[in-house]
């Protein structure tokens, strides 16, 4: 089971639109997969579920999605020259005992011309640091409502085709 994060809880975010393309792209290949939208992470798993506290729910969703996957992609937004907290929190909450080394795809999204490659070499060096492998295909994905269509739908080919190449490495 292959895990897609979209990687920020802010509301009607494009991050979840590039998460679904990638799903249809793994979906086509066969590979099995499944997103975690962590607007759906509890609202209070930063105090509840953090530093040795416990939260069922929030430990519910960390064996689904995340030990219980043999890949990740982390779709992650620009967010102040990096990645959102929200996310880096949700990173914090992982147990390290419990990964297997899953590898790990990262897709940077911003509305600006960087495609959040600055945030991608931040999230490199905390999952290095943690000890699971990054796939060496970083995917920043520039003016990203420029590549959508009227159904918020990623259409741009040269997007897609790389994707698909990640897709391979993973």
């Amino acid at each position: 089971m292959i895990t897609i994060i979209s990687g920020t809880n802010r509301e009607k975010n494009v991050s979840l639109q590039i998460a679904q393309t990638y799903s249809n792209l793994l979906s086509k290949n066969n590979r099995e997969n499944q997103i975690l939208d962590l607007q759906d992470l509890p609202d209070d798993f930063a105090f509840s579920a953090l530093y040795g506290k416990q939260n069922e729910q929030f430990q519910s969703v960390m064996k689904k999605y995340i030990y219980g996957s043999k890949a990740l992609v982390i779709i992650s937004p620009e967010y102040n020259g990096s990645y959102p907290g929200v996310l880096k929190t949700f990173i914090d909450g992982w147990n390290r005992r419990e990964l297997t080394s899953q590898k790990v795809a990262l897709v940077g999204v911003a509305s600006g011309r960087q495609g959040n490659s600055r945030g991608m070499d931040h999230l490199t060096a905390v999952l290095n640091y943690i000890g699971l492998p990054i796939v060496p295909l970083l995917i920043p994905i520039s003016m990203v409502d420029n590549l959508l269509n009227e159904e918020k739908e990623l259409t741009d080919e040269s997007t897609l085709a790389a994707l698909s190449r990640q897709i391979d490495l993973l």
